[in-house]
């Protein structure tokens, strides 16, 4: 295979890379979407910053892939695949959710790559899944089967999310009547982090997730009860994950806004939650969670994809 263009499309950045048939990711290049007017225009800048002209790629983007229209959820880009393939003169052009391609990367990861959530060991067998609250909230599954890895993709982040105590029955009738029907996306993501500090503490006047989780690492008290809230919730749904797939094989936790929270993930709120699942306490007691901290895991992804999907040609 030669090399070939890796790119890891979310809702703020777009990551690019080039892959060969061994190694990791290299040449990287990180392109904020704002200052970009579209995907094209940013696949462009790439191509021309390095030179360049891969006929093959693969494509991790934030949202729903099916059929030959691809759209991100939470940015208005889109494009055609054929059409997309053509342009960049692709003759092997493959799309993938997101976050299918960081469960790709999970049994690539090396040790400095992840940082363990609570005490219990990693678990080189078993189902593993993995998501992550950044512009959104991915959720994907790596399933071994006959000796192989295969990745279920999912839109679990979307699924219905409510209250377990009195004090977020109040929490969660507040963001309700901002934003209608409460899905886990609409608490666990940048803007779901706004939202509840905006319920929490609406005094604050908080206008990015990025200032809640400077001020809370730095010990300031309301922006520390956000954070804290954020956690147990962000727990919670990591078990609820852990239960539907029946991932002993370990939670990964990624994102834009978990990485951001680092040591505040390490407290006893995050596992407390995960663990509180009656009558299956004991079953995720032992379940390893932990937080990747290597910044690319989507290219990765990226690139085993490429060293085994496109070694074979194949139209685009």
């Amino acid at each position: 295979m030669s090399a070939a263009l890796l790119a890891d499309v979310g809702g703020s950045k777009t990551r690019l890379a080039l892959a060969n048939s061994t190694g990791p990711p290299g040449r990287i290049l990180v392109i904020e979407n704002d200052t970009v007017a579209d995907l094209e225009t940013a696949v462009t800048q790439y191509l021309e910053h390095t030179g360049e002209h891969p006929e093959a790629a693969i494509f991790a983007v934030a949202g729903p892939i099916q059929g030959e229209e691809v759209a991100l959820t939470n940015r208005s880009w889109g494009f055609r695949r054929k059409e997309f393939a053509k342009r960049f003169g692709f003759s092997q052009f493959r799309v993938v959710n997101d976050f299918e391609a960081v469960a790709w990367a999970l049994p690539r990861l090396t040790a400095e790559e992840t940082r363990r959530l609570g005490d219990r060991p990693l678990r080189p067998e078993g189902v593993k899944v993995v998501l992550g609250p950044g512009t959104g909230l991915g959720v994907a599954a790596l399933l071994p089967a006959n000796g192989h890895w295969h990745v279920v993709a999912s839109e679990g982040g979307h699924i219905s999310f409510g209250a377990q105590t009195s004090e977020e029955d109040d929490l969660f009738m507040q963001v309700r009547e901002q934003c209608g029907p409460i899905s886990a996306e609409t608490v666990l993501s940048g803007p779901g982090l706004l939202r509840l500090a905006h319920a929490l503490h609406p005094e604050r006047s908080y206008d990015v997730s990025e200032s809640i989780v400077r001020d809370a690492r730095s010990g300031e008290p309301a922006a520390e009860r956000i954070a804290r809230v954020f956690v147990r919730l962000l727990g919670r749904f990591a078990g609820d994950v852990a239960l539907t797939f029946k991932a002993l094989g370990g939670v990964y936790i990624t994102g834009g806004v978990a990485s951001g929270l680092g040591a505040l993930l390490d407290g006893p709120e995050f596992r407390a939650a995960f663990e509180q699942h009656p009558p299956y306490q004991e079953l995720l007691r032992e379940v390893p969670t932990l937080l990747v901290t290597c910044r690319e895991p989507g290219l990765i992804g990226c690139a085993a994809l490429a060293q085994t999907s496109l070694a074979t040609p194949s139209s685009p």
